[in-house]
């Protein structure tokens, strides 16, 4: 596993943590939603369109969103080129202006920019790391085990 590798990997562990255990499959769902959209043949506008309608309908992800863009904000946008940024900025306000419903504050940032990461920018790789996390984390347990860390033998 490459560096780049394992950082986007603790990336989604870390997203997926920062989710309450009873979300998770509701995060899942939701990464697996958009990962469709990202592969339809849909136009882009109807993608955008389908990806907001995703991410409103799955209310319960919004703890782990404001996680993803704070991540993506520092490790993503800051090393975007202008016509990425400008295109996620005119994004988003179309969203807030003309989206009627949960179209507010949150809509400017978390709700409009990380769905659109994932279905037209770099970021399919994260919803596929998110939801391969989460049915990691809801598989049942193969036997049980355990790691003596730090023990001293003593007969009994």
């Amino acid at each position: 596993m490459t560096d780049d590798q394992s950082r986007d990997k603790r990336f989604a562990v870390a997203v997926v943590d920062a989710v309450p255990p009873e979300h998770h499959l509701a995060l899942k769902a939701w990464a697996d939603q958009l990962l469709i959209i990202a592969n339809s043949p849909a136009p882009r506008w109807q993608k955008a369109k389908e990806a907001m309608r995703a991410t409103r309908a799955s209310e319960v992800i919004w703890p782990a969103l404001k996680t993803v863009a704070k991540q993506i904000k520092r490790a993503g946008w800051d090393t975007r080129s202008g016509p990425a940024k400008a295109f996620v900025s005119v994004a988003a306000v179309s969203a807030a202006v003309f989206g009627g419903k949960a179209a507010g504050v949150a809509a400017l940032g978390t709700a409009v920019g990380v769905p659109l990461w994932i279905v037209f920018g770099t970021g399919a790789w994260f919803a596929k790391a998110v939801a391969d996390e989460v049915t990691r984390k809801s598989a049942p347990a193969k036997g049980a085990t355990y790691t003596v860390i730090d023990a001293d033998r003593r007969d009994v």
